[in-house]
């Protein structure tokens, strides 16, 4: 098969595909199976480069990572193509009213933009679901075997991809960005992304593919241990921001997550709030903070 140059080979039925923008949001990367079924690992790569493999390659299906708008966006292009996700994240999928329930914006004054962001600038779309998939479930694509890890945290369905024979494993987007794991939506939990990034490291891959940094190779235990640490040290800063008692909105405001809010700044804040609350949730757990006369402190 004669792939266009955003392609890279991984192994004799497994290839990288570059998205527009080196994958960066709002386009993720993906994997292609080019076996006896010819799969895609995810659509966000751009509709000019979904065109390029279109013109070379039959998509039979698509699997989905999980319902975030920058993984599914493409679908449009290949309705004849069967869809698989896991079913935690179904519903986000065939109906983009409830991915924006998970992003908390249905119904607030963040609807508008955002619908013109995901409507005009992504042209999203509902997508059925053919299929729904489980931890453990493998793929049978002739010469090639993917099994499916569920690894939620980044969202409740959220999988990742293994084919032993080549120790390739898709990651998605337990992504090894320098920002580190992001859980800003309602269906997301900080100890099930810890457990789901331990999970991938004790599988010892050779080589992963991320939804925005590409491919990867050496020291990959390494660096997922470095993306896992992010979120610890998110909580040491927190921690010690708490060191006298704070207001929610003053932790909010601190941007400890973000750094700073870029535009359009409610959006952000309200990411960083979220993730902000499950971390005090989280810390209150492990009594390393308290509430008191509300506000949050360090114990």
């Amino acid at each position: 098969m004669n792939l266009p140059k955003v392609a890279t080979q991984l192994s004799d039925m497994l290839w990288f595909v570059q998205a527009l923008n080196s994958g960066r949001y709002p386009y993720a990367n993906s994997m292609l199976v080019d076996d006896r079924t010819k799969c895609m690992i995810d659509l966000g790569v751009g509709g000019s480069v979904l065109r390029e493999l279109m013109n070379e390659v039959k998509i039979d299906e698509v699997v989905f990572s999980h319902c975030h708008e920058d993984h599914t966006a493409g679908c449009s292009f290949l309705p004849e193509a069967k869809f698989y996700a896991h079913r935690f994240d179904v519903d986000a999928i065939e109906s983009v009213g409830k991915l924006k329930e998970r992003y908390m914006v249905r119904g607030t004054d963040l609807e508008e933009p955002f619908d013109k962001f995901l409507f005009e600038a992504l042209n999203l779309k509902d997508c059925r679901i053919d299929k729904e998939i489980e931890d453990r479930y493998f793929f049978d694509f002739g010469k090639t075997r993917l099994t499916v890890i569920h690894t939620p945290g980044h969202s409740a369905g959220h999988c990742c991809f293994l084919d032993p024979s080549s120790g390739v494993l898709f990651t998605s987007d337990v992504d090894l960005s320098s920002f580190g794991p992001w859980y800003g939506c309602a269906d997301l939990d900080i100890d099930d992304f810890i457990s789901s990034i331990n999970k991938l490291i004790s599988i010892k891959a050779e080589t992963l593919v991320s939804s925005h940094k590409g491919i990867i190779r050496g020291d990959v235990e390494l660096k997922l241990k470095d993306f896992l640490e992010k979120i610890f040290e998110r909580e040491r800063r927190l921690v010690e921001f708490l060191g006298k008692s704070r207001t929610f909105t003053e932790i909010v405001n601190k941007a400890i997550i973000y750094g700073k809010f870029s535009e359009p700044r409610e959006a952000f804040v309200l990411f960083e709030s979220v993730m902000i609350k499950k971390h005090l949730d989280r810390l209150m757990r492990y009594d390393s903070v308290t509430y008191e006369d509300g506000k949050s402190v360090a114990i």
